[in-house]
């Protein structure tokens, strides 16, 4: 077997066979036509360890449930496709960081603007990055990293996985030239929930090539 013309050696991507983790947030992804108009959402919850690194981003959306287990010890991620149903997927591939001179930081421009967002306070920034542009609603008052928060939870890092100023985004929008745009908000934070993972006897698909952190 074969991936990216490199052999396969499933000896060299090891996974754990349960994760277990005990917060969870929530958040919640609207995606709007031209004209403002409500096309779908998205339900994110992701699960992490209140004394640890690994994390668990869920999606949900009309029934399809996305799942991706981001293990920090063994620099893997663990994708469930189908979460739930009788016959998920699961593939297991590990990651790399980018170099210092590799992370895509997001030009924030701040504005007068403040508000609370359950019941922190924040501030607006205002962003133009290609041809999206949008505004980010930053606290300082909330001590998690972005790789839990709605930042994440929309895949906005992908594009650009570092903000020019510090804080914790509660809220993001981002909007194209063609009146398409998309609202990220934060429903709620350090849930008390208990989840477990259970991978044992599961068919794993593995790939060798190792992909930047930012891509899961």
């Amino acid at each position: 077997i074969t991936f990216a013309g490199m052999p396969l050696n499933p000896a060299e991507v090891k996974w754990e066979e349960t994760y277990s983790f005990d917060k969870s947030n929530v958040f919640l992804v609207e995606f709007f036509a031209k004209g403002n108009e409500l096309m779908r959402t998205m339900d994110v919850k992701i699960h992490y360890q209140a004394s640890g690194e690994n994390f668990d981003v869920k999606m949900m959306m009309k029934g399809n449930t996305a799942e991706t287990i981001i293990d920090k010890k063994n620099e893997l991620a663990v994708q469930i496709f189908g979460a739930g149903s009788e016959t998920p997927m699961y593939n297991a591939g590990g990651f790399k960081y980018p170099a210092p001179e590799e992370l895509k930081q997001l030009q924030l421009v701040p504005t007068d603007e403040t508000r609370e967002i359950l019941g922190f306070a924040c501030k607006k920034y205002t962003y133009t990055h290609k041809k999206i542009f949008g505004e980010v609603w930053l606290t300082e008052a909330v001590n998690l990293s972005n790789d839990i928060g709605v930042f994440r939870a929309g895949k906005m890092a992908a594009l650009h996985n570092t903000l020019s100023v510090p804080g914790f985004v509660m809220e993001m929008t981002t909007e194209d030239e063609k009146g398409g745009k998309t609202l990220m908000k934060t429903i709620s934070l350090r849930n008390n929930e208990n989840y477990t993972v259970d991978l044992k006897g599961v068919e794993m698909s593995v790939a060798l090539n190792k992909v930047n952190y930012y891509t899961f």
